[in-house]
């Protein structure tokens, strides 16, 4: 990591300004004083003072290198005891239990907490999922305004983890499961080597987990026999597939050029499953199976250093999966056998440039700005053939993306406008290009009081736009005759010829989010902290999957349906839809 040089010039505020005025009595040029002083009586002109004696002290103290950027406190810090007595043994087991606290309401659902390793941006998660929980020194949460300081969207909580300066250890897990009514037997072996060092960390990772297949004889699913002589088919068709899957993994963290930390983080896996899918008519005791075999692969990079006071960092990453899949199919009145195949190649990559620094000098403090610039890309390529039927898939989806945050301080308890207490304002603007739907923009606003000490108010208010998928968009469109669905206005179960796909025609959603947060902590000698959030919010044309086949749902896309003269159901089109507009509101609190 960058020694206290770097360090100090990556201090953002500045902790006491204040002139001290030194009282000292003049002394003649004997060097015995020509008074004496009494100190409780202060110093007047007869003790021999001359103003322009008067010397300046200014006391600058260095922040805490590891500490987010900006005013922002945690909501809730986490020491290396509190840590142990979560009982995890990895860092994402450690996130997982974790998640009532790093839950947001403000993103589009599903996403992992922005993730920090000693107040720098890294590489991608994978970097720290396998870092022993015992290697951290302590955890900090944060709300989601202070991902913007970072290049990220206030979508996500912010989980600061800061390591230990020196630590090394191997550590082994095993676990087993059995289930009490038999069945599917699951285990996995873990093993990481961790080596942090003054100007160094690396990791070592390998992990192996197994499960056993659970066929429907061993749960309680019934089968009736037509005739006395008919086979059972349960112990050929499985609940749940057998799977296997192997993962190695290496992170090495180095300073280079005497500040610049340095991390390249890569990982294979490898993963292979099996599900039973009938007994065989052609060769007894070989029942037909579907099998899948995926191979993965990352890479990761992360540089962060800093140039006078400004701090910047630049972070990529690639991603690769291939999977097979193989299913085998019986022809009973050819009495042959044959298999559906579908290979699936997918690959993204993404660069980001992060700087981040002052802009000017304000009375409250100075302003500051995050500038980002990205890109990224993804292509996917599919061929599948069912039944002898060849469909191919070819996506591809590139996108430059830039973004501006800046915090403008406006009162400073102790300082300017101190009546108020702590004050900063903050703007930020996001600018999207996708090479298959267009231009996506994001504008948003928002401010952080602190009025009285242990007391910090949030507001910020979002509007957003968001593209459909690449699969919602570009997926190819296919017609399945038979395709089962229940009529909800016949009663009846129909065989359609269904439509599935994507739909060229999905509008961009619109998000708009605004958020009333308020942290306390009462009592100044406890770690105990109170916190409420509400956030409203409402998105107009949100993208989604068709919904069930309802009255309702004909009566509002009527052109997705198709029926004959007698009412029956002969066609339905199941791509997905934009929806008028939803809304929500939330209020979560806890200590």
């Amino acid at each position: 990591m960058a020694r206290s040089t770097c360090l100090l010039h990556a201090a953002a505020l500045f902790i006491i300004a204040a002139p001290a005025w030194s009282q000292e009595a003049a002394v003649p040029a004997g060097g015995a004083p020509d008074a004496a002083v009494d100190p409780e009586a202060g110093v007047d002109s007869e003790a021999g003072v001359d103003d322009e004696d008067v010397e300046e002290i200014t006391v600058v103290a260095r922040r805490d290198p590891t500490a987010v950027i900006g005013d922002i406190p945690p909501e809730n810090t986490l020491s290396g005891r509190d840590i142990r007595a979560y009982g995890t043994s990895t860092v994402a087991e450690l996130l997982d239990a974790l998640a009532p606290q790093l839950g947001s309401s403000q993103g589009r659902g599903g996403g992992q907490p922005v993730v920090l390793l000693n107040g720098r941006r890294i590489s991608g998660f994978r970097e720290v999922r396998d870092l022993p929980p015992e290697a951290i020194l302590r955890l900090d949460i944060l709300p989601e305004e202070v991902a913007l300081k970072y290049g990220y969207r206030a979508d996500q909580r912010v989980v600061n983890i800061v390591l230990r300066p020196r630590f090394r250890s191997t550590t082994a897990r095993a676990e087993g499961r059995v289930p009490t009514a038999g069945g599917s037997l699951r285990g996995e072996y873990d093993v990481t080597a961790l080596m942090i060092g003054e100007n160094s960390r690396t990791t070592l990772n390998t992990h192996a987990e197994a499960a056993s297949a659970l066929t429907e004889n061993e749960r309680d699913i019934r089968f009736d026999a037509a005739t006395a002589d008919t086979a059972d088919p349960r112990p050929f068709r499985t609940l749940q597939g057998s799977t296997r899957l192997g993962r190695l993994g290496a992170t090495h963290n180095r300073t280079l050029f005497g500040d610049v930390s340095s991390t390249i983080d890569a990982q294979v896996e490898r993963s292979v499953g099996r599900s039973l899918l009938n007994p065989s008519l052609l060769v007894v005791g070989d029942p037909l199976a579907r099998d899948t075999d995926t191979l993965s692969g990352h890479l990761g990079l992360a540089l962060n250093g800093q140039k006078e006071r400004w701090r910047w960092s630049l972070t990529g990453a690639y991603d690769i999966a291939r999977s097979i899949t193989e299913s085998n199919r019986e022809d009973e009145l050819l009495l042959s056998g044959y298999s559906d195949r579908a290979r699936t190649l997918a690959s993204s990559g993404n660069l980001d440039l992060v700087l981040n620094g002052p802009l000017l000098d304000l009375p409250a403090g100075r302003a500051t700005a995050t500038v980002r610039l990205g890109a990224d890309t993804r292509d996917l390529e599919s061929r599948a053939r069912r039944a002898g039927v060849v469909a191919e898939t070819d996506l591809g989806r590139d996108r430059g993306s830039a973004s501006l945050n800046v915090d403008l301080p406006i009162a400073k308890r102790n300082g300017t406008l101190g009546a108020i207490g702590n004050l900063t304002l903050n703007a930020n603007a996001e600018v999207e290009q996708l090479s298959d739907f267009g231009t996506l923009t994001t504008l948003g606003a928002g401010f952080f009081w602190s009025p009285v000490e242990r007391l910090n108010l949030i507001a910020s208010w979002t509007r957003e736009e968001g593209a459909p998928s690449l699969n919602q968009l570009g997926d190819p469109v296919l017609l399945t005759p038979g395709t089962r669905v229940f009529d909800f206005t016949t009663g009846e179960t129909a065989l359609v010829d269904g439509v599935s796909g994507g739909n060229p025609g999905l509008d961009a959603d619109r998000r708009r989010v605004l958020k009333l947060g308020a942290t306390w902590r009462p009592i100044e000698e406890t770690d105990l902290n109170l916190r409420a959030d509400y956030v409203r919010t409402r998105t107009d044309n949100p993208i989604s999957g068709f919904p069930g086949i309802t009255a309702a749902i004909e009566a509002a896309f009527p052109d997705r349906f198709e029926r004959d003269a007698a009412n029956n159901l002969l066609r339905v089109d199941l791509r997905p839809v934009n929806f008028d507009r939803s809304a929500r509101d939330e209020l979560r609190w806890g200590f």
